[in-house]
C-alpha cells in the first residue's frame, strides 16, 4: 500500500500519530534534496500532528498553529495529483 493511501486510512481511523509517521519516513528521504515535494509532505505531516494534538486535548492555540503550517504549504500540494487529493481530503478535518 502506498504511503498516501496509508496516511488517508490512518486519518479515517483517527490514528493521527500513525498517519504522521507514515509520511515522516518519506519526508526524511526528501528533506535534504532539491525537491519541492518535501514541503508538501511536511504540510501533510503538520495536518496529522495538529489533529493528534487536538485528540490529546492540548491547548487549542497549539494545534491551530500547527494546522496553519499545513495551510502555509498549500502551494506545494498542486505539484502532485495524489498529494493534492489528500490535501483536499484532510481539509475536511480542520480542527477548529
Amino acid at each position: 500500500m502506498k504511503e498516501l493511501e496509508k496516511f488517508k486510512m490512518y486519518i479515517l481511523d483517527k490514528k493521527y500519530f500513525e498517519a504522521h509517521e507514515v509520511l515522516e519516513e518519506v519526508w526524511q528521504k526528501l528533506r535534504k534534496k532539491d525537491n519541492n515535494l518535501k514541503w508538501a509532505y511536511k504540510g501533510l505531516i503538520n495536518a496529522a500532528v495538529s489533529l493528534e494534538l487536538k485528540k490529546r486535548k492540548r491547548d487549542k492555540i497549539v494545534y491551530i498553529q500547527v494546522w496553519r503550517n499545513f495551510e502555509k504549504y498549500k502551494q506545494y500540494y498542486d505539484l502532485n495529483k495524489e498529494i493534492k487529493e489528500i490535501s483536499l481530503f484532510i481539509e475536511q478535518f480542520k480542527p477548529f
